[in-house]
């Protein structure tokens, strides 16, 4: 297999700094491209975040400072330092600029909950100091990989600025859009900080109703996009979808350069059979022959979060997810008490928009004894809840691929979910989940009344899509594969 050099970029990756999603897929799918093409040279760049520099200590991980240099970002002049360290045969590079990035959070001021008010000159920063970071180097890499808006201007800075055009006019770069309803849209009183000549700033480059829009530039100047399913691929190119891009999307993929790849699941992490802390908590792992323990997992779940007595003959219904409109929270309130009412344990955990944190808090005082609500960010209790769960819910908005889908699948939980994006290209309705069209409360009510009669009424059944379900695999080696297919083919075009 031929030997490329690869590099992402990205804002976040497991194990060093994660928000979402994102690191997941960041930090995986550089895993298993080095497992796929061993000889080739796989990197991650990130910010030099505090998070990073507490894992870094706390695994006593050696570390090299590399280079150091300065740029000029706005009217100012900031020093960058670029450390490395080698992690499971990756090579990670760690942008350092404690004024930017020696933080609590990684995007959100937790002071204000809102976004950084330097955003723009963040991300500017660090876009440019991974590109001056490989001259500095003398290292050209046949691809680099970005990750939606805030990495979106390295394109633009490979493809108009002198300095760079030339030392890397062999590299090919991707966009790979995890979620096209975040932009990167800024005043355009803010241009400036990007250093980009104002005759860019137009209709068919950055400019967007007036404003700044970096993934918009992303698009246009990366030599192709991918996203993480391939419905959602085909749903940005619509008005409903498309957040206002889905022209220059339909012209990215009449000129073949738009793909749609799912996610895969990390199963080292995500299998009940060896699912460290199942075994930690409940001194218990479960698969498809030993269900008998996923039901016992259940009623010590439910026994310890205040549940009396559990009715194992209940279904526990449940989802984990951000607070937000797009997951379906606005349809799921308008049905709540009709769930609650359907003689089930209903569990949910999440943080998000404080409206929705004080409804969970709400219903969980007003049914104390079948309703369950975390509002945290908590890794291992997302475990224990898939694992206790029966029926775990998607209403999606729009998906642009879910994992948890994918995991509920393997731990013999059966999704009730929307049938759109990355949904709609992992599950199939009566098979392994039950799904439905019309983004509406009665439509998402209506169906979920059909999983929970299923489940009362005909176990047969359900065992069989429990089955079905469990024995799935959506592992990364499948998808690194098809990434990898498309790195050979734009290199050697």
């Amino acid at each position: 297999m031929k030997k490329l050099n690869i590099a992402y970029i990205a804002t976040e990756s497991v194990p060093f700094a994660k928000v979402g999603g994102l690191a997941d897929v960041v930090g995986a799918l550089a895993k298993n491209i080095k497992k796929i093409s061993p000889d080739s040279n796989v990197s991650i760049f990130l910010p030099f975040y505090k998070s990073v520099k507490e894992f870094i200590a706390a695994n006593n991980i050696s570390m090299k400072l590399l280079k150091n240099f300065e740029l000029k970002i706005a009217d100012k002049i900031q020093k960058a330092e670029i450390f490395e360290i080698f992690y499971e045969n990756i090579s990670c590079y760690f942008i350092n600029q404690p004024s930017y990035f020696d933080r609590d959070g990684i995007y959100i001021d937790i002071n204000t909950g809102s976004d950084y008010s330097d955003s723009l000159e963040r991300f500017t920063f660090f876009s440019r100091a991974v590109l001056e970071t490989f001259k500095n180097l003398d290292y050209v890499p046949d691809i680099i990989q970005v990750n939606d808006w805030q990495t979106s201007l390295i394109p633009v800075f490979l493809k108009t600025e002198p300095s760079y055009i030339d030392f890397f006019k062999n590299t090919k770069s991707i966009l790979l859009i995890h979620n096209l309803s975040y932009q990167g849209i800024f005043s355009v009183d803010q241009y400036n900080v990007t250093g980009l000549d104002w005759k860019h700033f137009n209709k068919d480059e950055l400019e967007f109703y007036g404003y700044l829009n970096l993934l918009k530039g992303g698009i246009v100047y990366s030599d192709c996009i991918i996203t993480v399913s391939e419905t959602y691929a085909r749903e940005i190119q619509t008005v409903e979808y498309g957040n206002g891009l889905e022209d220059i999307l339909q012209k990215k993929n009449n000129e073949k350069r738009l793909f749609g790849i799912v996610n895969g699941v990390d199963y080292e992490e995500w299998d009940p059979s060896k699912d460290v802390y199942l075994k930690n908590k409940y001194n218990t792992n479960y698969d498809l022959d030993s269900l008998e323990n996923k039901t016992r997992i259940k009623m010590l779940f439910l026994s310890e979060n205040g549940i009396n007595k559990p009715d194992l003959s209940k279904p526990v219904i449940s989802i984990i997810s951000r607070l937000v409109d797009q997951k379906g929270f606005d349809i799921i309130f308008q049905v709540i008490e009709d769930i609650v009412n359907m003689d089930v344990y209903f569990v949910a955990l999440g943080t998000g928009k404080r409206e929705y944190e004080l409804k969970l808090r709400e219903i969980k005082e007003k049914y104390p004894s079948n309703v369950i609500t975390f509002t945290e960010f908590n890794v291992p209790l997302s475990h224990y809840i898939e694992a206790a769960s029966d029926i775990f819910i998607l209403p999606s908005r729009f998906e642009p691929c879910g994992l948890n889908q994918l995991y509920s699948l393997r731990y013999g939980t059966i999704p009730v979910a929307r049938k759109t994006g990355g949904l709609a290209d992992t599950l199939k309705h009566n098979e392994n989940a039950f799904l439905f069209e019309k983004y509406s409360p009665e439509e998402f009510l209506e169906t979920l009344r059909k999983a929970v009669n299923i489940y009362r009424n005909d176990k047969e059944k359900w065992l069989k899509m429990v089955e079905k379900g469990m024995k799935e695999r959506w592992d990364w080696q499948k998808s690194a594969k098809k990434y990898f297919d498309i790195y050979l083919n734009l290199v050697e075009k």
